[in-house]
């Protein structure tokens, strides 16, 4: 028998292996192993729907994938788009929740709007008979007096804006150059006063109301002296301009006042100059000690309530409460603790003017 495996001569010291020979199977088995490997395996029973994509295949020449992006079986191509930006959204970061649709909504679908021809005869004669109407009541007076209400709120916006941008010698000599202005500026507030959905000067008011009224009260920039008549307080009524006996005419930051003559002093939408300081310490030095000081001011006007805070502290006020969470306005009350002397130089504050759009 002849060995299966030998290593060459060729090299003496080269130890010999020696493997034990393989038999090699018959004919017969062999020809069985082949059959086994060349055995396919049967297809399987393919399923409705690929039967049925098949069919589509054929029928629109292409052939649908199936991927996780490829369209649902036996869908329409809107389906198909919808799935695929749904998919897309996901992707995205941006998962929508679909809204399940109410009867009422279905109602409503169902429900078109059908116009008959006599229903837009009859819409367009309407129109047309309404604005014959506006037209016969727009009369030279009515138009006059439209055109007196917009010039009159044109001029309150010019003195406005002159008044926030200037300090209040310069708003005093306005006024004194022309007679008709102070009118004019007080005519559009009230206007702007009917906008508001509230009068802060009311809720002073009713402030004051609630105090002793043995209390003296000051108040700086009164307008029309309001204040002074809806409370039984004796109330100082100061402005730039009288319009009654018993409003004092004189500059808010130098009035006749005594010191220390007053317990209560009210700024209602009357900090309008750029010279602040002097408003306040004015109010320092007739102020009692412990007396009270009521500020109310639009809320776009503060760029910081706390810094606002600082300044007044360093006029020699402290904080007692303050409201701003008052959509529009901001409320606050101080308390004088100590004297302040108004040759002292305190840094320049301000706060934004409020300008009113121009139309």
């Amino acid at each position: 028998m002849k060995m299966a495996f030998e290593v060459p001569p060729w090299d003496k010291s080269v130890e010999v292996i020696k493997f034990k020979p393989v038999q090699v199977a018959s004919n017969g088995a062999t020809a069985k192993a082949k059959a086994k490997k060349l055995k396919k395996k049967k297809p399987k029973v393919k399923k409705h729907a690929d039967e049925s994509n098949s069919t589509n295949a054929t029928a629109t020449g292409y052939r649908l994938g199936k991927g996780p992006l490829a369209p649902p079986p036996e869908s329409s191509d809107d389906e198909a788009d919808d799935g695929l930006r749904a998919m897309h959204k996901i992707r995205m970061g941006r998962i929508e929740k679909q809204r399940p649709i109410t009867q009422t909504a279905k109602d409503n679908k169902k429900k078109q709007l059908k116009l008959k021809p006599a229903m837009i005869g009859a819409a367009v004669e309407a129109m047309e008979t309404s604005a014959s109407v506006v037209g016969a009541a727009a009369t030279p007076a009515t138009l006059a007096n439209k055109l007196q209400s917009e010039l009159l709120g044109g001029r309150f916006r010019y003195i406005n804006e002159q008044l926030y941008t200037m300090n209040s010698q310069k708003a005093e000599k306005l006024f004194k150059n022309d007679d008709e202005a102070f009118e004019a500026y007080h005519a559009g507030y009230r206007q702007q006063v009917e906008k508001w959905p509230t009068n802060p000067l009311a809720r002073i008011i009713k402030i004051i109301k609630r105090l002793s009224k043995t209390l003296i009260i000051g108040d700086f920039g009164c307008g029309d002296g309001k204040l002074a008549q809806s409370v039984p307080n004796k109330v100082y009524s100061m402005d730039l301009v009288s319009t009654r006996e018993d409003i004092i005419a004189c500059n808010i930051t130098n009035t006749p006042l005594e010191d220390r003559s007053l317990d209560v002093a009210v700024y209602c939408l009357s900090l309008m100059g750029t010279n602040l300081n002097d408003y306040l310490l004015e109010a320092n030095r007739v102020l009692k000690l412990h007396g009270i000081v009521h500020i109310a001011e639009i809320q776009s006007r503060f760029e910081d309530v706390r810094e606002f805070v600082r300044f007044m502290g360093s006029c020699g006020f402290d904080l007692v409460k303050k409201d701003v969470a008052v959509n529009y306005f901001y409320f606050f009350q101080f308390r004088k603790m100590r004297h302040v002397d108004k040759q002292v130089k305190l840094k320049p504050f301000s706060l934004k003017p409020c300008l009113y759009r121009k139309r």
